[in-house]
Parts: structure tokens; sequence; C-alpha cells
């Protein structure tokens, strides 16, 4: 049985951040975010836990899960908006 955790229950667990960046470009399995100072980064899809836009001159906030962000060598003080 799979259970989902509700939206302020991932919050209060401080499991996902908002990213605030403009989309690149995408492929099947991954999302290309560039953020205000220049940096770009590749996230796999399954770990967005939000809508986005392909309009690559909109600013969005990208909700993604802390671990892959991590992983993935994110400069959380920086970027990071806690929910």
């Amino acid at each position: 049985m799979i259970e989902s955790i509700p939206q302020n229950e991932m919050q209060r667990l401080d499991l996902s951040s908002k990213i605030e960046g403009y989309y690149v470009e995408e492929n099947p399995k991954a999302l290309h975010i560039r953020l205000e100072s220049g940096t770009s980064f590749w996230v796999p899809k399954r770990f967005i836990d939000s809508k986005f836009s392909n309009n690559t001159n909109l600013k969005q906030e990208f909700v993604i899960d802390n671990w892959i962000l991590r992983k993935i060598g994110f400069q959380f003080d920086k970027y990071q908006k806690y929910l």
C-alpha cells in the first residue's frame, strides 16, 4: 500500500525546499533549472513536487526534495526559500 504525505506535513518535516529559478530545458526524465546567479543544474523530475511552465523567461518557484538537492551539491544558504 502506498501512502502519500500531505504537503503541510512535508513542510513541517523539512523534506523539500522552494527554489526560485528559470526553466531552461527538459528531457523525459529531468529538468534543467537556472538560478538568477547564472548557476544551473539538472534535477530528476520525480523529485520536483510542483507544477512548472516551460516559459524560459518566467521566474518560478520549484519545490524540490532536499535530499536530491544535497546530492547534487546545491548551496542551501544562498538560494533556498524555506517552506
